[in-house]
């Protein structure tokens, strides 16, 4: 159980800055606040394992957990795990051949539950009003709507993989496929203004994510002065909406508001059921009219126009990428020692918002601009560009550039592989220099490093415009006595 309690109270007419205890105030600003909040948790855990002559394993657990932040008819909510593996480098017969030193098949499944809102969002509250005293006392209103069945988000896990390690370390493998399906996700639902609210939390929604990951290392070459080993990962994500609440259909509709309102070039996420908590939203393009130099842009059922609708907008793309990890190398040489690891990701997208503000939206007239805002954009009837064409129009006194909304044309596939981090050292070991010895040094070494060396994408666009970038080296001169 936790439980906390402030109280707050604003003091003024303090003679001067030396005299501040309370008593030198000449009055208490207002009326003093005091808040409470306290939560309880209680949990009932049960355990099983087993393991017959380590090869078969079992795992389970079983848990009965209760919190008063839930509604009062759903705050117990059971929640299960169990796991089961086989060594199968165990078995007589695979030990008497004695090429595998790890192969195992595992299996797992697991259900959580999540606690993510405020202490009483369940519950109805009151805000007592303090400003008048009637006859019969304090007055109170109703400050928000509870929800007494309101219950806990859970996570339901599955995941199956292989451990593979053969011939004495010389290459081992992890591979996993996993799924993740979160229900009863707790949202706000909107509802009519007519009940004294707008909004009550409630269990609507479900999202999914599934994918697999590997891990491989080789150890290649192991003599006495060289030793050499790669190694790898891959991570494959994929992020599906499978139900959403009444309050994301209504954020979904203050998009569309906000995009009247607004010259807004940058694209919003909007949620729907089938799409990603990572898509990239816009609306489809033909691209640039020879004709005419605007854009011809396609609606959800196909028709073509020139008018931009923040209603028309469909996915274009996944900024999550098909795959993503890491590779790299580790090798000893005697005294020298090089270790290197690369970045990578591939198959997914990005909005060149950098595109869209220095070349399509560039104004010419007032700013310095990029070559492409005048070789690479249409002219005269005829031309077949990548930007349409430039039509200044006057605003409160000065000419604007007409703002490109979220289009197709910017969505470029986001390929990038990066030298992550390099570093090269040299160790002197005592038994081998009498002058270490001599100074009391067992070890005496030296490295110089380095971060982002090397960097390689699909998109060409500035780096560090939206936090610092900057590549680095080190240098390092360590002494052990």
């Amino acid at each position: 159980a936790t439980k906390s309690e402030s109280v707050s109270a604003q003091y003024r007419g303090f003679p001067n800055g030396t005299l501040n205890s309370q008593n030198y105030a000449e009055e208490v600003y207002e009326k003093p606040r005091s808040s409470e909040n306290s939560t309880r948790l209680v949990g009932f855990l049960g355990t099983l394992n087993y393991s017959y002559n380590n090869i078969y394993l079992l795992d389970a657990s079983v848990r009965m957990d209760g919190s008063s932040e839930f509604g009062s008819d759903k705050r117990f909510a059971p929640f299960g795990s169990f796991g089961v593996g086989i060594n199968i480098h165990n078995y007589k017969f695979m030990k008497d051949w004695g090429k595998f030193d790890i192969l195992k098949i595992r299996g797992t499944y697991g259900e959580t539950g999540k606690v993510n809102f405020p202490s009483y969002v369940a519950r109805t509250t009151f805000k007592i009003l303090t400003d008048e005293w009637y006859k019969t006392g304090l007055g109170a209103s109703l400050m928000a709507l509870g929800n007494k069945d309101l219950t806990w988000e859970t996570t339901k896990e599955y995941n199956i993989g292989i451990e593979i390690g053969i011939l004495h370390d010389l290459l081992y493998l992890d591979a996993s496929y996993y799924r993740k399906k979160t229900v009863d996700l707790i949202n706000d639902v909107t509802i009519p203004s007519s009940t004294g609210f707008t909004t009550y939390s409630d269990n609507i929604g479900q999202i999914e994510n599934k994918g697999f990951e590997l891990n491989f290392r080789a150890n290649i070459i192991r003599e006495k002065d060289l030793f050499v080993a790669l190694f790898a990962n891959l991570a494959h994500n994929k992020n599906v909406i499978l139900k959403i609440s009444e309050s994301l259909k209504s954020y979904n509709e203050s998009v569309d508001k906000h995009f009247k309102e607004n010259d807004e070039s940058a694209p919003f996420l909007k949620y729907e059921e089938g799409g990603s908590l990572t898509s990239i939203f816009g609306m489809r393009s033909l691209g640039i009219d020879p004709a005419t130099g605007n854009e011809i842009l396609l609606k959800r059922d196909g028709g073509q126009t020139q008018t931009w609708s923040s209603s028309e907008q469909v996915v274009l793309g996944n900024t999550e990428p098909d795959a993503q990890g890491t590779f790299g190398v580790n090798v000893t040489w005697k005294n020298w020692s090089l270790y290197a690891t690369f970045m990578y990701e591939f198959g997914g997208e990005a909005y060149n918002q950098t595109l869209v503000d220095k070349v399509e939206n560039a104004n010419i007239y007032e700013n310095n601009v990029d070559k492409r805002v005048l070789t690479e954009r249409w002219q005269k009837p005829g031309d077949i560009k990548k930007y349409r064409q430039i039509a200044l129009r006057e605003r409160k006194g000065s000419f604007v550039v007409p703002t490109t909304r979220p289009t197709e044309r910017f969505v470029q596939k986001n390929n990038n592989l990066s030298l992550n981090s390099i570093t090269l050292g040299y160790s002197l070991q005592a038994d081998s220099y009498r002058w270490l010895k001599t100074a009391g040094i067992s070890m005496l070494r030296f490295e110089i490093g380095a971060n982002e060396l090397f960097y390689w994408s699909t998109i060409k666009a500035e780096r560090g415009l939206d936090y610092p970038f900057a590549r680095t080296m080190n240098f390092s001169l360590n002494l052990t006595f």
